[in-house]
Formats: structure tokens, sequence, C-alpha cells
């Protein structure tokens, strides 16, 4: 549905008003602001997010650390023990004592063991006490039989009953090969997630060579053991170290960074949720949002309030110009207006004096014109006169009664500095001395100067026929005269009805009378005209445009 043409007039002067134009600039000035922030706040976020990929690897690599030093820390306490002379002696029962009181503020504790992986001694159980057979894998044997000392990875301690970790190393009592080991619970790895202050939102994660989990900070004993999740897993078959998405093992989508250690191969995984990273964007685009919609109320309340003052000098020149179009003279622009509406008041001034002065020219030339009308009208008048003083039937009177008819509608146009005549008014000046007996009836109506002389003569002329044969011509009769504007055309319709006359013949022939109000509506004025020779009184009917009335102006 189509709206109505003056809800889009209404719009456009909305937007082309001095307000709508201010909040327009207003807005217009804050998008480069608005398109400035957002490459900003594009910028910021790659920022941040390396700055927090870089922080998670920083934190991978210093919690690996910590994880090689406290293995570290195992492998000097076996190493340590592997000099002890009790049990290079073989005495068992020494050696034994001997490791529970080192053992004794230490988290683990120790194990010796024959090639074949049958347990001699165990702390955690009394010397003497029987012990398991514990299988060893391939690598840490192949290790042992090196020489060399080695940390394991995660197993199921026989004894302990619980996941474990090994530093083994290789020893010789009597000439026989033995493997001393140094036992910790994976679990006691948490103890340097929790000195290096792993944030609450943050996981940090332990994988072994097998990718298996040995400690975890969050859930440590639901998923120790467990294999790492499979992306995380070709993650770490393409590089040992960098920044990847991945999904946690409680199903998370998560950024991780890893590493892996060079001394245990062990890899350090530190994973933060995605989730955390989309807030902390989040916050940042709010915030930026939040100050530009503060910057965007702010700017369309200062330009309405300068909107206002600017409305209120525009309206105060509204109103200089409607004092023009009366005629009236402007005051001095108040001081502390606005530069260019000041220039534009002392302009508007300036012609305000102008036609003032001219007015006041114009009215003694229209006065002095109007005076010799008059007087070139009574010479006329008295030239009739003396003409047709002696003519038989010379119709002198009709003659000077016509000429006083037009000095009659030239005296109104005057009054008016022949801008216009209410039709009113008019009509009175028309009728002469029959005025008191003609009812009138209609609107306020005003007529340009050519159609007001035109019709000064037309109602002469009905009251004239109208006294000398219709209602006018009887004591008792009256004349009815109504006029009205045509709501489609806008053109003047009138009425001249006679009441109470004498009955009417149709005339036999066209009498000058009605030849000149047929040629005065029809031809000047380009209208209609149609006479109604009633029985009981003449109907006279008319219809003309009317021209737009125009104030009479010269240029002197």
């Amino acid at each position: 549905m189509e709206r109505p043409e003056s809800d889009d007039l209404g719009e456009r002067r909305h937007v082309s008003s001095v307000r709508g134009r201010l909040v327009l600039l207003t807005v217009s000035l804050l998008i480069p602001t608005v398109l400035s922030m957002g490459f900003l706040l594009a910028g910021a976020d790659r920022e941040s997010r390396g700055q927090l990929y870089q922080q998670l690897v920083t934190t991978a690599r210093a919690l690996s650390g910590a994880v090689d030093r406290q293995a570290a820390v195992g492998v000097s306490v076996a190493e340590t023990l592997a000099t002890d002379q009790a049990l290079i002696s073989g005495d068992w029962a020494a050696f034994h004592a001997r490791a529970l009181r080192v053992t004794a503020r230490r988290p683990g504790w120790i194990v010796v063991s024959d090639i074949s992986g049958q347990q001699i001694l165990n702390t955690l159980k009394p010397y003497g006490a029987p012990l398991p057979r514990s299988p060893r894998a391939t690598e840490l044997t192949s290790a042992l039989l090196a020489g060399r000392s080695k940390v394991s990875d995660l197993r199921e301690g026989k004894v302990a009953g619980k996941p474990v970790i090994t530093v083994a190393t290789p020893i010789m009592v009597k000439g026989q090969t033995y493997v001393l080991s140094y036992v910790v619970e994976s679990a006691s790895f948490t103890s340097v997630f929790r000195q290096q202050r792993v944030p609450d939102r943050w996981v940090a994660t332990l994988l072994d060579n097998n990718r298996h989990v040995i400690a975890r900070s969050r859930f440590n004993e639901k998923f120790t053991g467990a294999a790492a999740s499979k992306d995380m897993t070709r993650n770490l078959a393409h590089s040992t170290e960098g920044v990847s998405k991945s999904t946690s093992l409680e199903g998370v989508p998560t950024m991780v960074a890893y590493t892996r250690s060079p001394q245990t191969g062990w890899t350090l995984v530190v994973a933060v949720p995605r989730a955390d990273l989309a807030t902390t964007v989040n916050r940042s685009v709010v915030m930026g949002g939040g100050v530009f919609l503060v910057l965007l109320a702010l700017g369309i309340a200062l330009s309405m309030v300068y909107a206002r003052r600017i409305n209120a000098e525009m309206r105060r020149l509204v109103s200089d110009a409607t004092a023009i179009g009366r005629g009236e003279t402007l005051p001095p622009a108040d001081p502390g207006g606005l530069e260019e509406i000041a220039a534009v008041h002392a302009a508007l001034r300036e012609a305000s004096d102008e036609l003032k002065a001219r007015q006041e020219r114009q009215s003694v030339m229209i006065n002095e014109l109007n005076h010799r009308v008059k007087n070139t009208l009574a010479t006329v008048q008295a030239l009739a006169r003396q003409t047709f003083m002696k003519t038989k039937g010379a119709p002198v009177d009709v003659f000077t009664e016509r000429l006083i008819a037009l000095s009659g509608a030239h005296d109104l146009l005057t009054r008016t500095g022949w801008r216009e005549a209410d039709m009113g008014q008019l009509v009175q000046a028309s009728l002469g001395a029959h005025v008191d007996r003609v009812d009138r009836a209609g609107p306020p109506v005003a007529l340009a100067p050519h159609t007001a002389v035109g019709l000064s003569m037309v109602f002469h002329e009905l009251a004239t026929n109208s006294a000398k044969y219709g209602a006018l011509s009887a004591p008792g009769g009256r004349v009815e005269v109504s006029w009205r504007l045509d709501p489609v055309t806008d053109n003047l319709a009138f009425t001249w009805r006679d009441i109470g006359g004498p009955p009417v013949v149709p005339p036999k022939s066209t009498g000058f009378g009605t030849r000149l109000i047929e040629s005065s509506i029809r031809r000047e004025q380009k209208g209609h005209a149609r006479f109604d020779f009633r029985a009981d009184g003449l109907v006279f009917e008319a219809s003309l445009p009317l021209p737009e009335t125009v104030r009479w102006s010269n240029a002197f």
C-alpha cells in the first residue's frame, strides 16, 4: 500500500530541516570514527590473541621446565642411592633402612629389582615381605643395559596399586646387574600446576611418550591414563611445539599450546576454552560499541541544542519576512546571535527600509494617479453633458452613472494600493443608492484589480436593469446577491436574483447593458454567464476563474 504524498513531503521536510541536517552531520562525522574503531578493535583483537597465544606457549614451557626439574630430582635421588655402600656390598636390610630415611620427606619410594623385573626390596613394604615381578618396558630395558638412568612413561604400580612414574638407574651388586628405581605417584606432578598457578579456566595436561595423561590440573583422577584426543595426537605428530585448535577430553572446544621436553620426551599441553577467547573479544566489541553509542548520543544531543538555537534564529528571520510583508520596519538584530543570521537580518532590514520608502513613493503616486483619473472622469462627464445637452433622447444620465460606478471601483482599489478588492465591498460600492435593498451573502474573496473593475460594471448594469424593469422598480422588491468559491476549480460563482418585482417578460432584443455584461464575463474574465428570465424575477448566474492577486509595483 502506497503512503500518502503528504507523508513523504513531511519526511522530506524533516530531513531537510536544520535539526535533521545537524544530526546527519553528526552521524556522518561518527562513521569514520566507527570504521577506525573497527580497524583498531580488529588490530587489538589480533594483538590480544597473539599475546594470549604467546602466554600459553610461555606457560607450557614454564610448566615443562618445572616437570623436568622434578624429574631431575628423582634422577638425582636414584643415582645418589646407587652409590650407597650397603647396596654395593649387598646388605639389602641396611640399604632398606637407609632408603626409608632418604624418602621419609619425599613423595616417592625406592624399589630394587633384578634385570627380569623381580623386586628385591620395596620401601612401601617391610624388608623381607614377598614382592611381585614388574614387567619392564622394552625402551627402559634398553636404556638400563646401556648404563643410563631412564625416566619411564606412565605405569601401574604393582605394590602401590596406582599410576606411577619410575626413575630407574642400573647398579652392580656383587657382580650382578640390578635396577634401582625411585618411584612416585603420577598425581605428584599436579603440584607443579599449583606452584605455577595455572589459571582456573585453563587446563594443564602432562602427556607421556605414548600420549597418555600422566597428570592434569583439572579432573586428574578421572583422566589419568586416558589417551590424548585425536586432533592433539595429530598435532604432536607434526611438531614438538605450537599453538592450534583442539578439543579437550571433556569435549570442550579449546585453543592449546604444547611443547615437548627433550629430557623426558613428555609433552606439556596448556588449553583455554575458545569461548573464553570469544568472551574477551566480545568484551572489547561491547566496550567499543558502548563508546560509540555514548559519542553518538552526545553528538545528537549537542546537535539538538545547536539546532534549537539555529531554529530560533530562523524563526526570527521568518518573523522578519512576515513583518516586511506587512510593510513594517525591522528592528536591529539581537547582539550575540549567529553571524550568518545577523547578516541575513541586516539585509532584510535594508530591504524593509527600501520597500517602506518605495511604498511611500508608490502611495503618493497612486493617490496622484487616482486624483488625476477622477479629474479625467469628471472632465469626460462634463464633456458628455455639454455634448448631449441639446440632443433629444441622449442617454447622458446612463453614461454618467457608468462613469460613477467605474470611479467607485477605482476608489476601492486605491485604498488597497491596487493590490486587491474585496467581493462584498465591491458589490456594495457598485450598487449605489440601491444598496439598502440588496441582500448580500458570501465568503471573503480577494479580487484582482482587472477582475474588480470588470465586475463593478457588471453589478452596476444589473442594478440599473433591476431599477428600470425588475425588483428594484417595485416598492417592495428586493435583490439577493450570493457568491461562493468552487471547492474543485476554485472559480468564483455568483448569482443575482430579483424578488418581488413585476412579472418578467423576456426581451426581444439584446440591449447594450446585456452585451456589456456578457462581454465582461466571457471575453475579459474568461468565464460563463447565463440570464434566466423567469416570470417571478430575473436570475443571473456567472462563473469565472480568479487570477492570482499580484501587488502592483514599479521600478522607481
